[in-house]
């Protein structure tokens, strides 16, 4: 909305946008005694048809929901699961600090008789989609083809690992070979999402 001077209308927490006998309460609004009030700051938004006063927040806090992907960096691994640190949430760089859990069930092979393999270990870097946010915590998945591990290092040496075939890796310096749940896309874009 814009003033009479023809500028946007900016509101910060508290400001009187309105009385209610000309607007009802819209999104982060309330009433305060009569008075309409803004919650958060950002920019006034008036519908006359239904005659209701908003605030556009000028910041839209980030959060993560289910389906969501990401990408991030393996800070543990276990046989069943690895801890993921999240650096790029849909895409785009994150600034907060989320972690979740990556499930491995079914992924590490070895039925009986069968050698266990680790589909993802500390320090790669590992695209994820979210399962669910059950007990505040941030369940991940890797069972799509494009989801996995999208960059890793040597065991080894430490130099990066090239893609050997459809679940292995292999080092160039040392000639190691590792197992490993590979995105589709593993060592062909540089470690970005």
């Amino acid at each position: 909305m814009k003033d009479a001077k023809g500028k946007e209308m900016i509101a910060l927490p508290g400001d009187k946008l309105a009385v209610s006998e000309e607007f009802l309460p819209g999104k982060h609004t309330y009433d305060d005694s009569g008075l309409i009030r803004a919650l958060t700051a950002g920019s006034v938004q008036k519908d006359v048809v239904n005659r209701e006063v908003s605030v556009k927040p000028a910041v839209e806090p980030e959060l993560i929901k289910v389906d969501d992907w990401v990408t991030g960096q393996a800070e543990s691994a276990q046989a069943n699961s690895a801890n993921i640190h999240i650096y790029f949430l849909n895409g785009k760089a994150t600034h907060k600090d989320f972690s979740g859990m990556l499930s491995l069930r079914g992924l590490s092979g070895g039925g009986r008789g069968q050698r266990r393999t680790t589909p993802v270990k500390m320090g790669d870097v590992v695209r994820c989609r979210v399962i669910s946010l059950l007990n505040g915590i941030i369940h991940l998945s890797i069972d799509e083809p494009d989801m996995g591990v999208v960059a890793a290092s040597c065991g080894n040496c430490g130099k990066p690992l090239l893609r050997g075939s459809a679940t292995k890796v292999k080092c160039d310096e040392c000639g190691n070979v590792e197992e490993r749940k590979l995105a589709r896309d593993f060592g062909t874009t540089p470690i970005q999402p």
